[in-house]
């Protein structure tokens, strides 16, 4: 009896264990791999369920393929957008650019919203969907303009308040109309793409968050400046993003699987 038993709860613990692999969502990072920094996105995904598997697409050797195997898509912190991107190539030498991630991560782009995957952009990856959809940037904003909001420190993050527009999906699932986020970027965003609503905004004018203005036949999108990955794991604009972003991934898996 003793035997029969411990073969079921075996098979019973197999059968969860395979359940488990068969459910989990491939979330792909733009990059996430090189540094403590980019491992923070892993780990932050990874901390809200068993079911989130992280591809690093920046290493791959095909990344269009291993992105269309994937689930969602993160655009990941980093250096400066070339600016010859929002026809301001004569700033370049105020940049720290990586061009081939910048075309990586453009064509990414292009191709998840091509297919309706839903897109996570933080940081440069905020700044970058901004110049994908027609925006540009403020180059340098602690030089370009009269900021009494401190937006980048030297070591660590600087932290500042956030105000969130009444009326957005963001405002929404975080349940509270401003917060202390943390902050790390010189640029920002400087024309928004008309594509895109404002959701967030510091007291300096900084758009620190956007969605889509019209979501019609588009994929699910959140675009913040602050590091949600570094936040405390209970913070209304860490926790919720995080489950919004992992739920989309778990739609968008069910609905290819349907076809």
């Amino acid at each position: 009896m003793k035997r029969i038993l411990f073969t079921s709860f075996t098979l019973i613990v197999l059968l969860l264990l395979l359940s488990c692999s068969e459910d989990k969502m491939k979330i792909a990072l733009s990059k996430g791999s090189g540094s403590q920094s980019y491992q923070n996105y892993s780990d932050w995904l990874e901390s809200y369920g068993y079911d989130v598997e992280i591809v690093d697409i920046y290493t791959s050797e095909d990344p269009i393929k291993d992105l269309l195997e994937c689930d969602a898509l993160v655009l990941t912190g980093g250096p400066d957008v070339h600016p010859g991107r929002f026809e301001k190539p004569y700033e370049s030498d105020r940049c720290s650019i990586d061009e081939y991630r910048d075309t990586l991560e453009f064509e990414l782009l292009r191709n998840a919203f091509l297919i309706k995957m839903p897109v996570l952009g933080i940081c440069r990856g905020q700044q970058l969907i901004n110049v994908a959809l027609g925006g540009s940037l403020i180059i340098d904003t602690p030089k370009d303009l009269t900021n009494p909001v401190i937006h980048q420190i030297e070591d660590g993050d600087a932290t500042h308040r956030l105000f969130l527009e009444d009326g957005t999906y963001l405002r929404q699932i975080a349940g509270v109309d401003s917060a202390l986020v943390n902050s790390n970027h010189h640029q920002a965003v400087d024309k928004l793409s008309k594509e895109l609503r404002q959701t967030g905004y510091t007291r300096d004018g900084i758009i620190e968050s956007f969605e889509w203005k019209d979501v019609s036949f588009k994929s699910w999108m959140l675009a913040v400046q602050w590091h949600p990955e570094r936040l405390e794991r209970d913070h209304p604009l860490s926790e919720p993003l995080a489950n919004e972003f992992i739920d989309a991934a778990k739609k968008y898996n069910k609905k290819l699987k349907k076809k």
